[in-house]
């Protein structure tokens, strides 16, 4: 299943994507996110490796990501090596007029359980990528 969300942010590309690459300021757009351990030494660039700790509905949940493709101010990649919830996340920044686009595609497997509820599942994933978004252009255009 796939899942794409765009917005407009009045901050220039670099600027969004260093806020993006930096493992200090996910915990303020993803949500449930308690913390990251970097596998491999910062900063973030191509077969990076890092943990992602977060409490989903009462637990805690560790996904191992991978960095799949890294172009600088462009786009960057990531998908999970260990996860209960397969998924790949890629990240695309394009300038416009007065700032830049931030599109976000989500591709995820659901397998057992999970495909039984496969549009529950969607439309959560959907809402995420919104809120991420949304959180990603406000502490930008904040600063």
């Amino acid at each position: 299943m796939t899942t794409q969300q765009s917005i407009s942010i009045e901050a220039t590309t670099n600027s969004v994507f260093e806020y993006l690459v930096n493992v200090e300021n996910r915990k303020d757009y993803i949500p449930a996110l308690e913390k990251v351990v970097m596998l491999d030494p910062l900063p973030i660039q191509l077969g990076s490796r890092y943990i992602e700790v977060a409490k989903i509905a009462g637990r805690r949940l560790e996904t191992t990501y991978e960095v799949i493709d890294f172009e600088k101010n462009k786009s960057i990649s990531a998908k999970t090596i260990e996860s209960v919830f397969p998924i790949q996340a890629d990240l695309f920044l394009e300038k416009n007029g007065k700032g830049c686009d931030l599109k976000i595609n989500l591709n995820f497997k659901l397998t057992g359980v999970f495909r039984m509820a496969s549009g529950v599942i969607k439309g959560i994933v959907n809402q995420q990528a919104k809120d991420i978004l949304g959180k990603v252009k406000t502490n930008l255009e904040r600063n």
